[in-house]
């Protein structure tokens, strides 16, 4: 390989909480393909380093693995994977890539190898894009018909209580991660709304029944907004005894856009959502 043409994958296998706790992915295998095919099996270092032809790749976690506290080894932690999977990512020459897939931990939050815990929770699905619109040509033109997976996951979240049985959920800074093949253009747009904050509108219409009123995630350095909002969306969810909606989980399909000072796309996403 030659040195000058080539970046590194990198991933961090541990990750330490909030509260003092080290996890570890144990017994994990990476397949990644796409310029080189390559196999990663030997993940006892804290952070395993694949040097990488610059190109374009997808990573997959291959079943098999298990999360433990660093602690009480041999123990398995519960662990959901919510990371689309695999995962495209792009390698740059003479650059590091770092590669995160997000899990939870029942009951003592969430991590992700790249990695840290925490205690929040996620909005998440996929979305088909059928048109595009703005400049031309589009750059949203290579993704209307295709299905991508997504990923918004935070670490803490409020909520406020709005007029008319509204309730209004707040997060923190956001992780947002994309499915699929490659695409330059949604990593654009993921790297563009890191550390953005969600808002997730809730409204009661009657008795427990509960409508998803909107999402949406905003740069104002960018102007690129994901946006979510009524569809067929409502559901049998939580009211307190005040007639408010609770942040449960929960999931609809909504209509969704993608929107840019000069561009946007529009499309159906189904989505479920937990705190």
């Amino acid at each position: 390989m030659d040195s000058q043409e080539a970046g590194t994958l990198q991933l961090p296998l541990t990750a330490s909480s909030s509260d003092g706790k080290v996890y570890r992915l144990v017994g994990a295998t990476f397949n990644v393909t796409g310029t080189q095919t390559v196999t990663v099996t030997d993940t006892a270092a804290d952070t395993v380093m694949v040097p990488l032809q610059a190109g374009s790749y997808t990573i997959e976690l291959a079943p098999g693995w298990t999360m433990e506290r660093v602690d009480a080894p041999g123990a398995p932690v519960p662990a959901a994977l919510l990371s689309p999977n695999p995962l495209p990512f792009f390698v740059k020459k003479e650059e590091p890539t770092q590669v995160r897939f997000q899990f939870k931990l029942p009951g003592e939050g969430s991590a992700d190898v790249g990695f840290e815990v925490d205690s929040g929770g996620w909005f998440a699905g996929s979305f088909l894009l059928d048109s595009a619109g703005g400049s031309i040509p589009n750059p949203y033109e290579e993704l209307v018909g295709k299905s991508v997976p997504f990923l918004i996951s935070f670490k803490s979240y409020t909520t406020t209580r709005e007029s008319w049985g509204m309730t209004q959920v707040r997060t923190g800074p956001v992780t947002v991660q994309f499915g699929g093949a490659p695409s330059a253009q949604l990593e654009r747009i993921a790297a563009a709304l890191k550390d953005a904050e969600l808002f997730l509108s809730l409204r009661t219409v009657s008795g427990s029944t509960v409508e998803f009123s909107n999402a949406n995630l905003f740069s104002p350095s960018t102007g690129i907004m994901l946006d979510f909002f009524p569809g067929f969306s409502s559901f049998l969810g939580v009211v307190d005894g005040d007639g408010f909606p609770v942040f449960r989980p929960f999931s609809v399909d909504a209509p969704m856009r993608i929107n840019e000072p000069a561009n946007s796309a529009v499309g159906l996403s189904s989505v479920n959502a937990s705190p």
